[in-house]
């Protein structure tokens, strides 16, 4: 059976015609990129640390037992790598994570500021969240 031409001719045009309006819908000459990014946060450093001890609970990875240990693997993470390397972040090091008891008050990683002006920490059971300078004092650090 034979389709006529004028409804072939017809879904073609019908197809370009949503082919163009498809194509024109995602160019406008008013979007335009940002000026400048958002700058990773401690928290995100922090966030990005806890992916290394997740990964060493795992197994799939070694705790790092300094800075200087965190230097070797800090490519696999690099939103934490500048907050540690600069010594803006420092951690519990040879602790890892755990769950239950007083894993969620033990200090496992956190922003050194913390100490003096509040901040951002990471606790031995996975959480962060930000604490003022006195939470940061009553806290304690997880243990090796």
């Amino acid at each position: 059976m034979l389709v006529p031409r004028w409804i072939l001719r017809s879904a073609v045009a019908a197809a370009m015609v949503l082919v163009v309006l498809m194509a024109g819908a995602g160019c406008s000459a008013s979007k335009t990129a940002p000026e400048t990014l958002a700058q990773p946060t401690a928290a995100d450093g922090l966030a990005n640390l806890r992916d290394l001890f997740r990964q060493a609970a795992a197994g799939k990875a070694t705790l790092p037992k300094s800075a200087a240990d965190f230097a070797t693997v800090e490519p696999f993470y690099p939103v934490a790598g500048p907050f540690v390397l600069s010594g803006a972040v420092d951690s519990a090091w040879g602790a890892g994570l755990k769950q239950g008891g007083d894993a969620a008050t033990r200090l496992l990683a956190w922003e050194t500021a913390a100490a003096k002006d509040g901040g951002w920490a990471m606790f031995q059971d996975g959480t962060i969240r930000e604490l003022t300078a006195d939470e940061f004092a009553a806290a304690k650090k997880a243990a090796p």
